[in-house]
Order: C-alpha cells, then sequence, then structure tokens
C-alpha cells in the first residue's frame, strides 16, 4: 500500500530546522565570543546545512518512503521562512547571488538527507 504525502511531517521538519538552526547559531556565537575561531560564510552554511540536513533525514526516516521530496520540501520551506523573516527584520535589499547560493545549499543538503533518511534502516 502506498502511503500519502504527509504536510504534517514537512511542516515539522521547517520547524525542526529551524529550531536547529537556532540552537547551532547560539553554540557558535558562543564560541566566536570565548575563542579567537573567525567569523566566516562557511560556518554559516554549515550551520545552515547542517540543520536542514537533521530535518530532512528525521521526516524522510518517519515517512519510510519519497525522501527526496520531503527533503526538497524541507529546504524549500527553510528558505522561505528564512525569506520572509529577514524581510520583516531587515531593511537591506538582499543579494541575490547569497539568496540564490544558500537555496541551492538547503535543497542539496535537504535532498541528500531526505534519501539518506529513507535509506537509513529503522531500528
Amino acid at each position: 500500500m502506498l502511503k500519502s504525502f504527509q504536510f504534517s511531517l514537512i511542516l515539522k521538519g521547517i520547524l525542526l530546522a529551524a529550531i536547529l538552526a537556532m540552537l547551532l547559531s547560539l553554540v557558535f556565537g558562543v564560541l566566536l565570543s570565548y575563542t579567537s575561531l573567525p567569523e566566516s560564510e562557511l560556518s554559516i552554511n554549515l550551520i545552515l546545512g547542517a540543520s536542514i540536513f537533521v530535518a530532512a533525514f528525521i521526516a524522510a526516516h518517519q515517512a519510510g518512503t519519497k525522501g527526496l521530496y520531503y527533503g526538497l520540501a524541507i529546504g524549500l520551506g527553510f528558505i522561505l521562512l528564512v525569506l520572509v523573516l529577514s524581510a520583516i527584520f531587515w531593511t537591506k535589499t538582499p543579494v541575490w547571488l547569497k539568496i540564490g547560493e544558500k537555496t541551492i545549499l538547503a535543497l542539496v543538503s535537504g535532498g541528500v538527507g531526505g534519501i539518506i533518511g529513507v535509506l537509513f534502516p529503522k531500528l
């Protein structure tokens, strides 16, 4: 029997990705404050990619099928959430190249996380 596409898993995945991104940002902020670690774009991309990967992995693992679709949907949903929040709280004009870079990163990490989440055996 085929399982239907569950939008609740996508919403939970986007929320989980947002929470993970905030927690990882907090940890990184503490590390920046108390160490000589340099701030870079790579660390921001790592936080973004890791949080979307983990959220897509968990959502696709729970779904058990269509991991690529769940991963891509979570990546795209997270990017849209970030764009809406940045439009509300940030007055500067966005740099479209950076937005494109973050979108590609989100889609790739979400897609890979979703595929691996489906392939990961249930315990």
